[in-house]
């Protein structure tokens, strides 16, 4: 699903007949899965192992 509000840039000032908040993406509207979560803070570090 694509919004009408896609691409445009952060400082934009909505037209009268537009929402002044973007709509979420499908996936946005679904909590992370705490597996998701472990993931992404094992990315944050860098893995030094294979420097």
């Amino acid at each position: 699903m694509t919004s009408h509000n896609e691409g445009a840039s952060e400082g934009r000032t909505p037209a009268p007949d537009e929402s002044s908040i973007p709509e979420l993406e499908d996936d946005e509207t679904i909590a992370p899965r705490p597996e998701e979560e472990i993931a992404d803070a094992a990315r944050a570090e860098p893995d030094l192992d294979n420097a």
